[in-house]
């Protein structure tokens, strides 16, 4: 019996259990004489790519459209997905604030809501703090240091939402469970959204409002611009919902491990040769030093190589000289160089690792979300 007949005889038993994973997310371009307005852009995206304009999350997002707009010469620039919108202020879960107002606000800025001091108070959605998710009838303060958007798929993923106070009674419970800490609740205020939905803190460089019904756009020559959304450009568009993100300290592949699985959606998995291709680009446009640790590890049992994050035996591959390494000479986790080429590595060296983060978490219904919808009374709910 061969390696991959054992694996799969090792799935079913409960050791293992398969998890559904979302497309890795790339970016596409068309022709250089095919230019659109930004609705027209929109509505291309979605006919020949089943996709959305492009969404910024940080700097190597940044890179990656820059480096398209210079290879590709476009010199009109390409619409991004940010645009304007008229109801600025919002709960996480959706609902309208009418009646808040945001402290030197300047245009195109996100203000997002902490409580500090007791009060609430207005601060840049980039700030890193704590922050209260809420669960059914429960308030959590969660003591990790994130941005505003981190936090909102962090309280998604482990509880319902962020917290939404609508009365006296809820605000003071959420001062008690924040026991004087400085935390964010789920009120954010912005006059743009990025057109796909997902939530983005990266405002880096977009210059002030200018005039209204704005689109934002990235140039070759003038970086970014808000300009008119009928203003024909080039095309960018963006596919799948799993983006890469990097930790900031060094790791051991156990660490990397708990980590991207505790604070994003685990450690970066590769199942066909697009995806080795997209994260081989990924890593050469953002000047990642490699090698970087990937969710690839080997049975000591078996000598099999497979996907730790979603349990499946490696099926397409890119090991270094084209030789997966074997026992018992090999080590058991595996990373990846700048070039793309895999290799293992000891397990207990410290390295960078990726992590997937699927941007396009929806807020699951809590009992209390159902007495909402269904506009009963109960007073526990938050």
């Amino acid at each position: 019996m061969g390696p991959s007949s054992l694996f799969w005889l090792l799935l079913l038993s409960p050791i293992f259990h398969l998890t559904v994973s979302t497309e890795l997310r790339k970016f596409v371009s068309r022709p250089n004489y095919v230019k659109k307005n930004w609705d027209e852009t929109l509505k291309e995206c979605e006919k020949e790519y089943n996709s959305h304009l492009v969404t910024l999350h940080n700097r190597y997002d940044l890179k990656m459209i820059q480096d398209m707009v210079v290879s590709n010469t476009f010199l009109l620039g390409v619409h991004l997905g940010l645009h304007e919108k008229s109801n600025s202020s919002e709960w996480s879960n959706g609902e309208k604030m009418t009646n808040w107002t945001t402290d030197g606000n300047v245009a195109h800025e996100q203000r997002c809501v902490a409580i500090h001091n007791k009060r609430w108070s207005n601060h840049p959605c980039n700030e890193t703090m704590y922050f209260m998710c809420y669960n059914a009838t429960e308030y959590q303060l969660i003591e990790q240091e994130k941005d505003w958007c981190e936090a909102r798929l962090f309280c998604r993923k482990h509880f319902t939402d962020l917290v939404s106070i609508n009365t006296n009674t809820q605000n003071e419970k959420a001062l008690r469970r924040g026991a004087n800490r400085a935390f964010w609740i789920g009120l954010k205020h912005d006059n743009y959204e990025w057109e796909d939905g997902q939530c983005s803190t990266f405002r880096e460089g977009i210059p002030p409002k200018m005039k209204s019904k704005e689109c934002a756009s990235l140039g070759l020559q003038f970086g970014f611009l808000l300009g008119s959304c009928g203003n024909r450009k080039n095309i960018i568009c963006m596919q799948g919902d799993t983006r890469i993100t990097v930790p900031t300290d060094p790791l051991t592949w156990e660490e990397a491990y708990d980590y991207c699985k505790e604070n994003h959606d685990g450690l970066l998995f590769i199942r066909d040769q697009d995806e080795q291709s997209e994260v081989k680009k990924w890593l050469n446009v953002t000047g990642v030093p490699g090698p970087v640790w990937l969710g690839l590890r080997q049975s000591r049992a078996f000598g099999f190589w497979f996907w730790s994050t979603i349990d499946q035996v490696v099926n397409v591959t890119n090991w270094k000289n084209n030789t997966a390494p074997e026992l018992p000479l090999s080590y058991h986790c595996g990373a990846i160089e700048a070039g793309g080429r895999w290799r293992d590595v000891n397990c207990q060296t410290k390295l960078p690792a990726l992590c997937i983060e699927d941007m396009d978490k929806k807020m699951t219904l809590s009992s209390c979300d159902d007495v909402k919808l269904k506009k009963k009374k109960d007073t526990s709910c938050p």
